[in-house]
């Protein structure tokens, strides 16, 4: 699968496009200003499918409410944080996001459209992993070298330690594109991670 990878300037935030098909895209994280994600839509003859919330912190939602709420999906849990500026920390921004009338999916784990969600808590209380082909988009569950932090509204240290044990089962060749910085391996980070030893 192919993967676009936009960093937003502001807050080195990574939004995915992933190449789903002739002319498809899923979107993973639209932090990104909305014009360079139609830029690289243009640029590569995609229109988006769907839109994937690995959490709902502002710097990974800022661009979400230029698509259709009938194409976004979260997990259930995010929901209050996702409507809630405050919670999702837009308000301290100046931006006051609240998504309304999206997609909430159940359940620990299961299938949206192709793509394998996996509910990750602790970064935020409705964290999840996304998994398709080769390419797992681990939001701010997983970095290479660290996780995401757990001080913030809805984060939970003692779910994010229990959320890091799904990763054992995974095949350790999956490639890694976290919400901030490069994309590694599952192996690697377990060579690297002092979380996930």
């Amino acid at each position: 699968m192919k993967v676009h990878t936009l960093v937003s300037e502001d807050y080195g935030e990574n939004t995915y496009i992933a190449e789903t098909g002739t002319n498809k895209a899923v979107i993973i994280d639209p932090g990104a200003d909305y014009e360079s994600i139609k830029g690289v839509l243009a640029t590569n003859n995609l229109s988006a499918e769907y839109v994937f919330l690995t959490h709902g912190h502002y710097d990974h939602i800022i661009s979400a409410h230029n698509f259709e709420p009938s194409i976004i999906y979260a997990h259930i849990s995010e929901k209050e944080l996702i409507q809630t500026p405050a919670y999702n920390l837009s308000s301290y921004m100046g931006s006051g996001i609240s998504l309304k009338n999206i997609n909430y999916i159940e359940g620990e784990e299961g299938f949206v459209k192709g793509f394998k969600y996996m509910h990750t808590p602790g970064h935020t209380g409705g964290c999840m992993i996304i998994i398709k082909d080769d390419c797992l988009f681990s939001g701010d569950t997983l970095f290479y070298d660290t996780v995401g932090r757990t001080d913030l509204p809805s984060g939970n240290p003692r779910m994010l330690k229990e959320s890091l044990k799904v990763f054992e089962r995974l095949d350790k060749n999956l490639i890694v594109y976290p919400g901030h910085g490069q994309p590694f391996t599952l192996k690697d980070a377990y060579g690297s991670n002092y979380f996930l030893r």
